[in-house]
């Protein structure tokens, strides 16, 4: 009994169980991925000529640096989940075949009378790229062949930062006419 809680203390101290919220891995010519849960990126054979270091964090909010503005209206909805915050960074910033990042964006789909969108917000750098997702889908692969200069973290020069949040699409649509805007059924135009 003492040798098996000294077990469960050791595993403890070394975080054996736990929430992993950060992965760093050197990857090279013949490929890797990193994972986390709800997103998992793949650096396929022959994207790299030699070692590169990535870093995957699983953030508890958007970050400050990006500047929130494109993300910040689905921030304030009621009833709107944060799926996901991830930011990848690496020491490279171009590479010869695309990264795969498969992010999950929804939970399994059920059928129900309302209808919920879900949005990436793609952070390079220099601006947002959101995508909406239908709610039908659980995942959504994204393509790269460039991380963006002053997007990484952690001493790396390159990254992206990948926001996935969903609301109901009636609470998208009341929260852009309160704003003045014109709900188009997947964006808020402003007039």
């Amino acid at each position: 009994m003492i040798r098996l809680l000294l077990l469960l203390s050791l595993l403890a101290s070394w975080g054996v169980g736990q929430n992993v919220r950060v992965v760093e891995q050197r990857i090279g010519a013949q490929g890797g991925a990193l994972q986390l849960p709800g997103i998992q990126v793949v650096v396929p054979p022959g994207a790299l000529v030699s070692s590169v270091r990535f870093r995957l964090e699983r953030l508890q909010a958007v970050p400050t640096s990006p500047p929130q503005n494109e993300v910040f209206f689905i921030q304030t909805l009621p009833e709107r989940e944060v799926v996901g915050i991830y930011r990848l960074s690496s020491s490279a910033t171009n590479f010869l075949k695309p990264l795969e990042i498969e992010l999950r964006v929804n939970p399994p789909y059920r059928p129900s009378n309302r209808i919920f969108r879900s949005v990436i917000y793609l952070w390079d750098g220099e601006g947002y790229v959101s995508t909406q997702v239908p709610s039908s889908r659980e995942t959504v692969t994204l393509s790269r062949l460039a991380l963006g200069l002053n997007a990484g973290s952690g001493g790396y020069p390159a990254g992206l930062v990948l926001a996935v949040l969903r609301a109901p699409e009636e609470n998208l649509r009341r929260e852009c006419q309160t704003r003045g805007g014109r709900w188009t059924g997947s964006s808020c135009e402003q007039r």
